[in-house]
């Protein structure tokens, strides 16, 4: 910790996987506060696909209980690592259920999807008021305090599924309210593939943060 804060005072400024049209204000408030340069450079375009452990119980279950045969005409069940990026991006999303980790916000907003916000911990809370309140893309299911891994159920924090519902069907909800939030969320998507195409403000930065290098 304190050789990154060593690293920061000395640095001239920082360079942040996110574009500047999604967050302007926010980097004006850090440029202005700091008094440092931001370098918006876009999210990551390299994906980690990773495998994943097997939940004995939860395999049982689905087992016992045939949930994958029964919803095998309206769902499917994936093992592993998810193609996040990819299932975003399909035509028959109609929103996201996020932890709001920066990584799954972005990858939400740049597929032009609104959120359903469940954050647990540390920055997810300031990611999920960016894409609820200051965003306008976001249902929260109601969470506003961190948990502690492992100790949900002693938290008291833990949301019940009619929360859960309840945010969904106002995320989908076919109203004045839940247009505005899709049609923003459209918006949003829209501005974030030019930001990261060719000429768009995250290629530009990189050519900046080289001439102040230099």
């Amino acid at each position: 910790r304190v050789t990154i804060r060593g690293a920061e005072q000395s640095a001239d400024g920082i360079v942040v996987n996110t574009f500047e049209e999604l967050e302007a204000e926010y980097v004006k408030e850090y440029t202005r506060t700091k008094g440092d340069k931001v370098w918006c450079i876009g999210p990551p375009f390299i994906w980690l696909i990773r495998g994943g452990e097997r939940s004995q119980g939860l395999e049982k279950w689905i087992q016992e209980e045939g949930f994958e045969e029964r919803t095998k005409e309206r769902g499917f069940i994936i093992r592993g690592w998810a193609p996040q990026v990819l299932l975003l991006s399909h035509r028959a999303i109609g929103g996201f259920l996020t932890h709001c980790g920066w990584n799954s916000t972005l990858e939400g907003v740049s597929a032009g999807v609104p959120l359903v916000t469940y954050p647990l911990f540390a920055e997810q809370f300031y990611n999920k008021k960016l894409a609820a309140q200051v965003l306008g893309i976001g249902v929260s299911v109601g969470i506003e305090a961190t948990v502690t891994w492992g100790l949900e159920d002693n938290s008291g924090l833990v949301i019940k599924r009619e929360k859960v519902k309840e945010a969904i069907e106002k995320l989908m909800d076919r109203g004045k309210q839940g247009e505005k939030r899709r049609k923003r969320a459209r918006q949003l998507g829209e501005i974030a593939n030019r930001a990261i195409g060719v000429g768009g403000s995250c290629q530009k930065q990189p050519s900046r943060w080289f001439e102040t290098a230099i």
